[in-house]
């Protein structure tokens, strides 16, 4: 799942960054070549080593997700990935049917709930745009608008440029409804909050029609002071079962 491409795990320099980049990617992540190939390294051998992970992605693209949301700390970084493949285990209909000819996800899509803009701010991070009004819950499930997430998520996330200078949301809660408020339980919003896998550097624009009250502000108790920012998104948490964890190519 997701786009990438195999990685020669024996290539002394994978990924190599522009000097922009590369620039931005040590001053706020201590990223450079070294780092990052000690680093991937550190990772595969302890995939394969792990008595509970079978068929994961080892590519650096994918690796890097999560090495650079955790600012190169590798036990971080792992403990991040485990909870991603055991969040996968466990709601497998999240990240079902992740393509854009599905009937439910192309009518989300169209409709203009979640938008990935043209274009970067001021900051060079991508700007997520997320109308909540556009989202119907009473036709539309929980796992709906989580694949939609996914999908969206999945198809920028191994973009280096993303990984390094992170998002934007920008939250239109116009429209918002007590059926946008129900959708998720307490529980599940708990997990989704805490295995997000890119760096989110803001949320911006969020208004709401007078007397009603923010989705963030009942997402935002439930979150870390370290996610907080994040608190509307996409994203998760659980403790390592003994079950095997698998996530397809």
């Amino acid at each position: 799942m997701g786009v990438g491409y195999d990685s020669d795990e024996n290539t002394v320099e994978e990924c190599p960054l522009a000097d922009g980049l590369r620039l931005v990617a040590k001053q706020e992540l201590r990223e450079d070549d070294v780092i990052r190939t000690h680093s991937l390294r550190a990772m595969r051998n302890w995939i394969r080593k792990h008595p509970d992970i079978v068929n994961c992605r080892t590519d650096a693209p994918f690796l890097l997700r999560f090495l650079r949301t955790k600012k190169f700390s590798i036990p971080m970084a792992q403990d991040m990935l485990e909870r991603y493949l055991v969040i996968r285990q466990l709601y497998p209909q999240w990240f079902s049917k992740l393509d854009v000819d599905d009937p439910v996800i192309s009518d989300i899509l169209d409709s203009g709930y979640l938008v990935p803009l043209p274009g970067r701010d001021e900051f060079g991070r991508c700007v997520m745009f997320s109308c909540a009004g556009r989202f119907d819950p009473y036709k539309y499930t929980s796992a709906d608008m989580a694949r939609v997430h996914a999908l969206i998520g999945e198809s920028l996330m191994d973009d280096p440029e993303n990984q390094i200078k992170g998002y934007s949301y920008v939250n239109d809660e116009s429209g918002l409804l007590m059926g946008h408020m129900t959708l998720w339980s307490f529980s599940d919003l708990k997990r989704i909050i805490r295995c997000l896998q890119c760096r989110v550097e803001g949320t911006t624009g969020r208004r709401r029609e007078k007397g009603r009250g923010s989705s963030a502000n009942l997402v935002r108790p439930l979150s870390s002071s370290t996610s907080r920012p994040a608190a509307v998104q996409f994203g998760v948490t659980t403790s390592t079962t003994s079950s095997q964890l698998q996530i397809p190519n």
